[in-house]
């Protein structure tokens, strides 16, 4: 079965983040390979700078990490499933790590949906971030790529109610899209935004399954 390699910000496995890479193609093996997996997690730095990203190690608990300590990690969990055979790879993660690279294709979310924004003459933007803590990062990011981006903090609510709240944010935004800037969030949640607001929604984590249902083997 051909393989392709699930890059994960943590420490593998990551069944959660997994599941709905399987569920869009099953017709391929996924490896996981994960930033954490090269490190004793009681040596991981406390992070310090603008950029920190939340993820989980193998037991489930919660890890702050700079995105700058992340980055040499990264291109080595790369590099892993490379040399397991991974014919292509996915970031599992909405830091946009510009500068990752591979010897096969590798696919980040940050830059996919930046493509399917600039493809569609998009520069007005709604973003919900997972966190007021991220939320400055993430509103430089988009910023920078060229954006006029306006920032909301998910306030946590059930799915339903986070949809009503959502609209009731972007009643008196200009906003042409709404970006969710996380990479995790259930099906469920995303499906009830969309059908409350009147704009389209980009999630980072549905657009790397969408993409992977129309990949052949």
């Amino acid at each position: 079965m051909p393989r392709i390699g699930a890059i994960l910000i943590g420490q593998s496995p990551r069944p959660d983040l997994v599941k709905p890479l399987i569920k869009a193609n099953p017709n391929f093996q996924y490896i996981e390979s994960g930033a954490l997996d090269f490190v004793n997690p009681a040596d991981i730095p406390e992070p310090t700078s603008e950029y920190i990203l939340t993820t989980r190690l193998a037991d489930g608990t919660l890890v702050r990490v700079d995105e700058s300590y992340l980055f040499p990690l990264l291109q080595k969990a790369v590099a892993n499933a490379e040399r397991q055979g991974a014919l292509m790879s996915v970031l599992l993660c909405a830091g946009p790590f510009d500068e990752l690279t591979g010897a096969q294709p590798l696919y980040r979310p940050t830059a996919m949906v930046d493509t399917i924004l600039q493809t569609r003459g998009i520069t007005k933007i709604a973003v919900l971030s997972p966190s007021r803590e991220q939320s400055t990062a993430i509103h430089q990011k988009w910023l920078k790529r060229g954006y006029v981006p306006t920032v909301f903090v998910d306030p946590g609510l059930p799915h339903e109610e986070l949809a009503v709240w959502m609209r009731e944010q972007l009643h008196y935004s200009n906003a042409e899209y709404l970006v969710v800037d996380y990479v995790g969030h259930p099906i469920e949640k995303i499906a009830a935004i969309e059908r409350a607001i009147s704009i389209p929604v980009l999630d980072l984590g549905k657009v790397v399954s969408d993409m992977l249902r129309h990949v052949t083997t």
